[in-house]
């Protein structure tokens, strides 16, 4: 379980990451961060490792952690490959298995996100992430295959799509959500074609979208 003081400079790290404030390759010293955030080691350390989960930090041997570098278009395809495999078939599961609860909390994600900010700094469009990823997170727990869940985990696919953004920002927010709310309706109509074929229509047009920014 994270701590706040990790939760705290995990935020504050990847927030001069997102904004391209620290380059990529630049090395990410625990005693040099700890002084300028005002921390002890542990929580930077802690927010080092979460980091590196996210795929904005990397560990090298003999030179320690540092920042990775944004994407390339190969990395975005093979990880819209990896989608494609994964969240229809997740987003049918749930059309059959998601209770009435369940659907009510997708809708009020997708509110929460339509209604989130979308500036080009990361603070701005922080919310408009949480949201988005959550949705895309709820619907593998409706699912309730922890083995598919668990693989569609591991791609940290929205830290790392908005990276791509730069200074202009997220552009897509609007249709993002107009895909999301196609995918809510095909679940909470218990339809799931219609769930598997949004989804997928989701996942390539994203992809795509991504692929464009560069």
């Amino acid at each position: 379980m994270r701590s706040s003081r990790s939760e705290q400079a995990r935020r504050m790290l990847a927030e001069r990451i997102m904004d391209g404030a620290m380059a990529p390759g630049t090395p990410l010293r625990i005693g040099a961060l700890s002084t300028e955030l005002s921390m002890s080691a542990t929580p930077v350390r802690e927010a080092l490792n979460l980091l590196t989960g996210e795929k904005l930090v990397e560990y090298l041997p003999m030179r320690g952690f540092v920042v990775t570098r944004p994407p390339d278009d190969g990395q975005v395809r093979t990880m819209g490959e990896a989608r494609l495999l994964l969240e229809p078939e997740l987003a049918a599961l749930a059309a059959d298995r998601a209770t009435a609860q369940e659907g009510e909390a997708l809708a009020a994600t997708l509110e929460s996100t339509a209604t989130a900010g979308v500036g080009a700094r990361f603070r701005e469009y922080e919310g408009y992430l949480e949201h988005s990823s959550s949705f895309h997170a709820e619907i593998a727990r409706a699912a309730r295959n922890p083995y598919l869940a668990a693989a569609l985990e591991a791609i940290p696919v929205h830290t790392l799509r908005f990276r791509r953004f730069g200074d202009d920002g997220v552009d897509d927010a609007e249709i993002s959500v107009r895909e999301h709310r196609a995918v809510l309706e095909a679940i909470c109509s218990h339809d799931a074609a219609a769930a598997r074929a949004a989804m997928a229509d989701h996942v390539r047009a994203v992809t795509e979208r991504a692929l464009q920014l560069r």
